[in-house]
């Protein structure tokens, strides 16, 4: 089962709304982006908004950028999340660590007994960069 809930983005402009959303967003496949939850403590199994923080996974001279809509899938055990960010220009940039701008995803049902995975580290390259230190897990019921 595929769900997709409505996003809220912080400071950055949208390009039209997402699929199932109430909100105008970008939306389409851009590059990767990690994400973390603001506050962990806060999600319970009745949670149905998130609050996240995303940041560009590769050099961007410290500058996350656009933030795209999210994709999210709801499955049994776990609530995978995707989160790019639009594509920089072609040239060079600094590898210092990006911003982290904020996002608001609505699920379209509560979290559950279900994790919350970050589907950046279903890449089996990325997995083994620190931001997949935790497997792609970002909660645990």
């Amino acid at each position: 089962m595929v769900a997709v809930g409505a996003v809220a983005l912080a400071g950055c402009s949208g390009a039209g709304p997402a699929p199932g959303s109430t909100t105008s967003a970008a939306t389409g496949t851009g590059d990767f982006a990690e994400w973390r939850l603001v506050d962990p403590a806060k999600v319970t199994p009745d949670t149905t908004t998130l609050q996240l923080e995303v940041s560009r996974a590769g050099c961007a001279d410290g500058v996350t950028g656009q933030v795209l809509a999210p994709q999210v899938t709801v499955q049994a055990r776990r609530i995978i999340i995707q989160v790019d960010v639009a594509p920089l220009p072609g040239g060079a940039y600094s590898c210092q660590s990006n911003d982290w701008v904020p996002l608001t995803v609505e699920l379209s049902e509560p979290v559950g007994d279900r994790e919350l995975f970050d589907a950046l580290c279903l890449d089996s390259v990325r997995l083994t960069h620190s931001y997949c230190v935790d497997g792609g897990v970002r909660w645990r019921p």
